[in-house]
């Protein structure tokens, strides 16, 4: 099998791991700007601050939690900084 050539449980392997690491990219990019929105604050000092406060196993841990937070106070609503100014 050439190296280029992956058997389907490998490639189907691959394509969920791509996945995983896309959503943990996801939330620590919502998490990350949930922060600059609290903190008003550049993305770099929102990333540093997860990251010096949470490390790199606790981040995503953090960046869900903020998400629920900010799901439960949208209560369906598109935008919930609408409401915030």
């Amino acid at each position: 099998m050439s190296m280029n050539r992956r058997s389907e449980p490998g490639r189907e392997q691959a394509a969920r791991d791509l996945l995983a690491r896309l959503d943990r990219r996801v939330v620590l990019s919502e998490g990350v700007g949930i922060l600059q929105v609290w903190q008003v604050c550049r993305q770099q000092q929102a990333r540093d601050t997860l990251h010096t406060e949470h490390g790199d196993s606790g981040q995503g841990v953090e960046a869900l939690r903020m998400i629920g937070v900010v799901d439960a106070v949208a209560e369906g609503r598109a935008d919930p900084d609408a409401t915030w100014d």
